[in-house]
This record gives structure tokens, sequence and C-alpha cells, in this order.
């Protein structure tokens, strides 16, 4: 069962969103649970009582409270849920990077851009119970990766922080930061000590990057473009 969230005051684009995704979960065999909504706070409002959604589309324009400050507001209660914003414009992306999207989806919608925006989300999950495990101190440990904010390089060890703490392993930064590409986790890195979660990044500037929690990482000069790069690809893959 997945549990999604549309937010757009627009009620014909609501029905017809609503009726493309039950199309989409009938033709993946996935059962879906979806709620509507026509403003910003009404969503905001759910999450805040309890509600927790595999995916939310959010539109930006609307009134009361628009979209970019509710996704803000809802990514502060719910790290792992994945946005999609569904916009008029594409010039939002600077201003919605906060809310760590997966995606951005332009009116008029497109049925093949909706369809390969959903099926890379679903892949998505079903890869979010991954594991990174590792050896340290003869026993051993593992944790998930979705939990985990960043990799820090301690001399020959490495370090993992992660929303209960920090785990150590002797190996160094490089090893690990293959040992994920195999994975396909989303984990970036800054400096030659760090190895971040994108889905943990709040802020992103020339020489720092900055966590959900306040964490303040640095960028190191000679990787600020290709960090920007990987970014800003990383939130614009369902245009490719």
């Amino acid at each position: 069962m997945l549990e999604i969230g549309i937010c757009d005051d627009d009620r014909l684009l609501l029905w017809e969103l609503e009726k493309r995704l039950y199309e989409l979960g009938y033709e993946n065999g996935v059962n879906l649970e979806i709620d509507v909504y026509t403003d910003g706070e009404e969503i905001v409002k759910a999450v805040y009582e309890g509600k927790r959604f595999d995916i939310i589309y959010m539109d930006i324009e609307m009134n009361h409270l628009n979209g970019l400050t509710a996704a803000g507001m809802i990514r502060e209660a719910d790290r792992t849920v994945q946005m999609v914003f569904v916009t008029s414009y594409d010039s939002y992306m600077k201003e919605a990077f906060k809310a760590a999207p997966i995606g951005f989806i332009v009116k008029p919608i497109e049925n093949k851009e909706f369809t390969s925006t959903f099926n890379h989300i679903l892949k998505l999950i079903g890869k979010e119970d991954q594991y990174y495990r590792f050896r340290y101190d003869r026993s051993d440990y593992k944790v998930l990766l979705k939990d985990v904010m960043y990799f820090e390089s301690k001399r020959r060890m490495t370090e993992i922080a992660w929303e209960g703490g920090r785990y150590k392993l002797y190996k160094n930064l490089e090893t690990v930061e293959e040992e994920l590409k195999v994975h396909k986790t989303r984990f970036l890195r800054i400096h030659k000590s760090y190895l971040v979660n994108y889905w943990y990044i709040a802020r992103f500037s020339a020489d720092i990057v900055e966590l959900m929690n306040g964490t303040r990482l640095p960028v190191s000069r000679s990787r600020r473009k290709e960090v920007e790069e990987n970014l800003y690809e990383t939130m614009e893959w369902c245009h490719i």
C-alpha cells in the first residue's frame, strides 16, 4: 500500500492526477490510498496530526499557503516522504531545494513525464530499506542507509553519523563511497572528509552544506562545481 497526498487548488487537475495515479497503481500492481487537498494549510495540518505519506504531489502556486512554504513545513516533520512539485514554471528549483524534492513536473502535465516520475519513485521506495553493513571491533553492525546523515573521514577510519548517534568502521571514505555506488543511494561527496546523504541537505552555498538538523559541513573549493552540478542533476532527473 502506498499513501499519496495531492495538493493543488485546481480541482480539475486534482481529479486528473488522482485518476492517473490510480491507473499507474493498477498497472504496477500496487494498491494506492490517495488523499487530495486544495490548500497547503490542509495537507500541513494532516501531516502534523500524524499522517505519513509515501509521496506528495505539491502545486507551488496556491492561495493562502503556497506549495514551497507548505513543503518546507512538511519536511520538518517528515524527512523521508518523496516530494514532487507540480508547477507552471521551472524557475522555482533553487527556492524549492530545502524541501529536497525528488522532481518537478511542469504544467501542462505530459503523461510520459508523469509516468516516468512515478515509476522512478516506486523503484526508489522499494530500495528504502537497504542497510549498510560493516564490522567493527569484532562485531557486525548494520544501519539503514536512509537514516545515515553523512559519513566522515577520521584519518584511517570513517565515522557514520546517523539519527541514533555514531558508528566507527575501519575503512577509508573512498572505499565507502565506492560501496554506496552499488546501492545506488544518493550520497554526495562534498569534501575529502565528508560524504553526505542528499535527503538530509537543507541548504547549499558556495562553501557549506547545512543539514536538516542544523549541522554545517564544509564544501571544498575543488568540489564546489561538482557538488552543485550533482545537486541540480538530482533535482532535475525527471526532465531528462
